[in-house]
């Protein structure tokens, strides 16, 4: 996403703070970019990240959209000592894929890879560097993500989130004055009615699902009849 300057032009996201560059392009495997985060320019949190594989891509909008994430980063580079390395070689670099950072000031490091491909030597591999990684103070948690880790739910309103993150400027502004005025519990159809918006209003009130501000009853994918309540004040 890019944002239009006062005076003409337009800002783009930040660059990645991942530690290695992911690829561009590949003819054996999927690769491609996300622009996360709320903010526009190099100071705000919006900003540029790279997949390497469709289960990355996956594995960061889910991250991204839980409410206690705080922030999210690709390729993070951690040295780690491999006791079955030649002496002297023994220090070899490892990128974690996702390092995500959480409301209270724990940091959890994800190795995302399918199933198929994280057998018994991997995961003694992985136990070694979350060891290390958690001993040094780098990590308080070093997880496996797999496609069995995909929940659907998850996967569908991490979409939505990402699909209706442009801010209204009209729409948002009576959204939130609906949401301020209720009491109880609501389905978003009714307060959809309420703001006169239709579409524009069903989006302004997933905004502020992802905000924190509407919170949902059940577990489930957001639709109009969705059962919501007022979670946060204005």
């Amino acid at each position: 996403m890019s944002h239009p300057y006062p005076a003409g032009g337009i800002r783009l996201p930040a660059f990645s703070k991942g530690n290695r560059d992911t690829q561009v392009g590949s003819t054996h495997h999927f690769t491609g970019g996300l622009v996360l985060g709320d903010g526009p320019g190099g100071d705000g949190p919006e900003r540029r990240m790279g997949q390497e594989s469709n289960l990355e891509r996956k594995a960061t909008l889910i991250l991204h959209a839980r409410p206690e994430t705080v922030s999210l980063v690709e390729q993070v580079l951690f040295k780690w000592i491999n006791p079955n390395n030649a002496p002297g070689k023994q220090l070899v670099p490892h990128w974690i894929d996702l390092v995500q950072t959480q409301a209270n000031g724990q940091v959890i490091g994800y190795a995302v890879r399918p199933t198929a491909h994280a057998g018994p030597e991997y995961q003694l591999k992985l136990a070694r560097i979350k060891t290390q990684a958690v001993a040094q103070g780098v990590l308080d948690d070093l997880r496996l993500f797999t496609e069995e880790d995909v929940c659907p739910v998850e996967w569908h309103n991490a979409r939505q989130f990402l699909a209706v993150r442009r801010p209204d400027l009209f729409a948002d502004p009576v959204a939130a004055d609906v949401v301020g005025r209720m009491t109880g519990v609501c389905t978003l159809d009714d307060l959809v009615s309420a703001t006169g918006l239709e579409g524009m209003g069903f989006r302004a009130l997933v905004r502020l699902i992802r905000s924190g501000h509407l919170e949902m009853v059940r577990h489930e994918r957001i639709a109009h009849t969705s059962q919501v309540f007022k979670a946060k004040e204005f």
